[in-house]
């Protein structure tokens, strides 16, 4: 089922946005004069077709996308010098013909976004969260330092109303790291803050350290050959309760979990909206930390260590070649038990495989194979006619800004291109991931967003998309003569080229991003 839904949403999503852009070209054409030759949902040869006047509509057997072909649109085809020719029509219509399909990815997804604003859809709540482990360490929420409490509502940044945690962290990826003026709602009174974004790893976004807030614990990963994974638990379940029981916090389901090794827990979840009851058996798990750990063969470099694969050190101690402080160990009973009165003096540990200083301790505690999240609380935005056109007109174009502000910050550096940079692969992850897993509200939203970026892609004069060709078609226009014949083969081949090793790369950068091939790229 999972498998049907990922085929259909991709191909639905991208099939739509195409079809759309095509369809734009087409009535374009039509608009100034020029007449479309072939007009065909999908690729490949049309099983059905009809000729309707001058152009052949045609579908094809996979019904996905599609093309527009005019007449006279090759330079290399015999033109008659007609006016309806594409490449004989004067260059300003040749213009609007190619305009006109980015315009209709923008008139697409302006509809979308009006068809979901007066019916009304959830988005995850503009309600924080502040995790216990961003109010200390190596990172802490600048959020938290500036007085923001989990359970403060954010209604304003820099005098811009937000009404979602999505909101939220556009305004702050894009904010340069300036400071922000967050207005936020606690109890019945209105407060406002200034807040300075940070990133949290170099190439990573800026953030203030808050998280949507929820009192649900959700799967956000499940980890490979443990019971979860085992027991059929999947990626974005939402935890209700495990043996009856509920959590608000991760911290207080992994508390719970460590105390469980061995027995068999009944958890019920919720998987796209259906209550689902899965029997798990926490796995006890050893663990040896090691703080302010050296490798004598490194001295003056120190790390913390965590090994939870202790068939080595079993094994060696039990051949007689494992020490601490000098003292031989008999058994890994004899190992744990001085580990655990050690307190804070350093042990010295040789081993076969080298020796070794540090703080040690050592841990047993239940282990299921996920790592958890807080699930959002889903908060429900509905406008009415006059703001669903208002908002529809707004939201479009305040998205587009943000994906032009993007790319330049992935070309700049500040952005990471790898994490940043989607491909249709990625795209049809995206969609399936949305569509399984957030329902159609989510997944309409996605492909009006997706719509408008096709828009702006194309609008990029890069060559062999539709913006290089507005650029030499405006150039014609002003000079009154196309670009050199040569010259714009050059430009064109180097773009083809560019294209090619741009395309290379998106494939596998998208491929790594699938469980399957993770594995191979790390």
């Amino acid at each position: 089922m999972i498998t049907i839904t990922y085929i259909l949403a991709a191909v639905i999503l991208l099939g739509l946005c195409i079809f759309v852009h095509e369809l734009g070209h087409l009535l374009g054409g039509r608009m100034v004069g020029i007449k479309a030759e072939v007009f065909s949902i999908g690729y490949g040869k049309g099983i059905i077709k009809k000729k309707w006047g001058d152009t052949t509509y045609q579908l094809t057997l996979i019904p996905f996308g599609g093309y527009c072909k005019f007449y006279g649109e090759n330079p290399s085809d015999d033109r008659e010098g007609k006016e309806y020719e594409f490449l004989s029509a004067h260059p300003l219509k040749r213009v609007v013909t190619v305009v006109m399909g980015p315009l209709f990815n923008l008139f697409f997804g302006v509809f979308l976004f009006f068809i979901m604003n007066i019916s009304g859809y959830s988005v995850e709540t503009n309600k924080i969260y502040i995790p216990e482990y961003f109010k200390s360490g190596e990172y802490v929420s600048p959020a938290y330092q500036a007085g923001l409490k989990t359970g403060d509502i954010i209604t304003e940044i820099n005098n811009e109303t937000v009404n979602s945690f999505s909101d939220v962290q556009s305004k702050i990826v894009f904010s340069d790291g300036k400071p922000l003026s967050i207005q936020y709602q606690r109890d019945d009174s209105q407060q406002t803050v200034k807040v300075t974004p940070k990133k949290y790893s170099e190439k990573g976004y800026y953030t203030v350290g808050v998280m949507p807030y929820g009192e649900r614990v959700l799967i956000a990963n499940v980890l490979d050959g443990y019971p979860a994974q085992q027991a059929g638990l999947e990626k974005l379940d939402e935890i209700k309760s495990v043996e009856g029981r509920q959590f608000e916090t991760p911290q207080e389901f992994t508390e719970y979990i460590r105390k469980k090794a061995g027995t068999t827990l009944e958890f019920t979840v919720i998987r796209s909206g259906n209550e689902k009851k899965v029997q798990v058996t926490p796995q006890q798990r050893e663990v040896l930390k090691i703080e302010k750990f050296t490798d004598m063969r490194f001295p003056g470099e120190t790390y913390e260590i965590a090994l939870d694969k202790l068939d080595i050190i079993k094994s060696s101690i039990d051949d007689g070649n494992v020490k601490i402080n000098g003292r031989r160990i008999q058994s890994f009973s004899q190992f744990v038990s001085i580990v655990q009165r050690s307190g804070n003096r350093v042990l010295t540990i040789n081993t076969p495989g080298g020796t070794y200083k540090g703080n040690a301790d050592f841990e047993k505690y239940g282990f299921v194979g996920i790592e958890t999240a807080i699930a959002p609380e889903m908060v429900n935005i509905e406008y009415g006619f006059a703001g669903s056109v208002t908002k529809a007109l707004i939201d479009p174009f305040e998205f587009i800004a943000l994906n032009v502000q993007g790319i330049g910050m992935m070309f700049s550096g500040e952005l990471d291109v790898r994490r940043n940079l989607s491909g249709p692969i990625r795209i049809a992850k995206i969609a399936g991931d949305t569509a399984y897993y957030r329902g159609i509200e989510a997944f309409i939203l996605l492909m009006a967003k997706i719509s408008i970026i096709l828009m702006v892609m194309n609008l990029l004069p890069i060559p062999m998309v539709d913006g290089s060709y507005i650029v030499f078609f405006l150039y014609e226009a002003i000079k009154g003569r196309p670009l050199n014949e040569k010259i714009m083969e050059k430009i064109q081949l180097i773009g083809f080229a560019f294209l090619i090793m741009l395309g290379v790369f998106i494939i596998f950068n998208d491929l790594s991003f699938l469980p399957f091939f993770q594995k191979f790229f790390n």
